[in-house]
């Protein structure tokens, strides 16, 4: 069963900022907007907005690197402010997802949220207003006479392949007149059950939504999120382990600027500051490792090993941003203005740094694989 095309209404402001996700909070999220005079373009960049970037940038952090689920918050939601910031903080975390075209950044984020959503809903929620909740989610759900929450059949089957364990599987749950019983296992009570039930659901929501943004989405608009893009790759990759690389970019999708001087490294011509510490700050942008980022300078003429990785851990340590192209174009470190090398892309008017260009890339990249990938045949 789809979810129900009308949810039941929630109107505390507390809920939906506590819950921004929740499809009746795309009404408090708009009025928030209306009543600041916010649009998008305001939301990436009015400095009056700096907070709410501030919390989106932490939320974002939390979902995607966290292995444990901090449900506390520094925001007072009680208050309009906090309520609103809470709000666009969440909707600037998912236009940075969705304008990233990063699939594991997708998955990721949209995991986190969920995971939030599931260990709220089963520890601080009392029965009335869990089920209010649940009820956004599901065709039904009610308290049987054993006290244990039940679902629909049909939602059950739907969602429990999705989620690992025996106590998931229909032939071990009791049935009742087509309503499955979630009785507590695995110290969990039948509530947190049930959470777990509706964080798959809330998961695949997100992603859902967040796939239909980023369509609609225009090259002008994701370069202008890519500043903010690189900084949160940059605090993942610092956060995270080295395991998971959080950005597809390829050496095809590198801006001109960045492939000349990799190319120059490699055949030991000599490289100005600004060119060498706008390679290492593009490389812990886009999520190589220091050994990676090194390996760039192995060939320069005056390469000490020693002093390259000192210089390079101080890039990464200090979170360095890359210059933008005006820097770049006076320190000549920019071969298109020269005319070395020919780019549409970065003639463009609004083309102004090279992680727009990389965003900009990817975007044309993930659509072009979306055309060629075969649509489905019907059964």
């Amino acid at each position: 069963m789809p979810m129900p095309l009308q949810p039941p209404a929630i109107e505390d402001p507390v809920v939906t900022a506590r819950y921004p996700f929740l499809p009746q909070a795309n009404v408090a999220i708009k009025n928030h907007m209306e009543a600041n005079n916010i649009d998008l373009e305001a939301l990436v960049d009015t400095e009056w907005l700096e907070a709410v970037r501030v919390r989106a940038r932490v939320r974002l952090v939390e979902s995607v690197v966290s292995k444990d689920i901090d449900a506390t918050t520094t925001i007072d939601i009680h208050t309009p402010y906090g309520q609103m910031v809470e709000c666009l903080s969440f909707l600037y975390a998912m236009v940075t997802v969705c304008a990233s075209f990063d699939e594991r950044l997708l998955g990721r984020w949209a995991e986190g949220e969920a995971s939030r959503a599931d260990y709220l809903w089963g520890k601080i929620e009392t029965p009335d207003s869990f089920r209010r909740l649940a009820e956004t989610y599901l065709s039904g759900v009610r308290i049987g006479e054993d006290g244990n929450w039940e679902v629909p059949v049909t939602d059950f089957i739907e969602i429990c392949p999705k989620i690992s364990g025996d106590y998931w599987r229909l032939p071990n749950r009791p049935m009742r007149d087509g309503w499955v019983n979630l009785s507590p296992a695995s110290g969990e009570n039948s509530q947190q059950r049930l959470s777990r039930l509706l964080k798959e659901r809330i998961r695949i929501q997100l992603t859902e939504e967040c796939i239909v943004r980023r369509e609609k989405m225009d090259d002008a608009f994701t370069g202008r999120m890519a500043e903010e893009i690189g900084r949160i790759l940059g605090l993942l990759q610092h956060q995270a382990s080295t395991e998971v690389s959080f950005t597809s970019a390829e050496e095809g999708d590198w801006p001109p600027c960045m492939q000349e001087i990799t190319t120059q490294l490699a055949q030991s011509v000599n490289i100005n500051h600004v060119g060498r510490v706008f390679l290492a700050s593009m490389s812990r942008v886009i999520g190589l490792t220091v050994d990676e980022a090194q390996s760039f300078f192995v060939n320069a003429p005056d390469y000490s090993a020693d002093t390259t990785r000192y210089q390079l851990n101080h890039v990464y340590e200090h979170e360095y941003t890359p210059a933008g192209c005006p820097k770049l174009q006076i320190n000549a470190c920019c071969p298109v203005t020269r005319g070395d090398v020919k780019s549409d892309l970065c003639n463009k008017d609004w083309m102004d740094h090279p992680l727009k260009y990389l965003r900009v890339r990817q975007r044309a990249k993930h659509r072009e694989e979306q055309a060629n990938t075969p649509p489905v045949a019907e059964q």
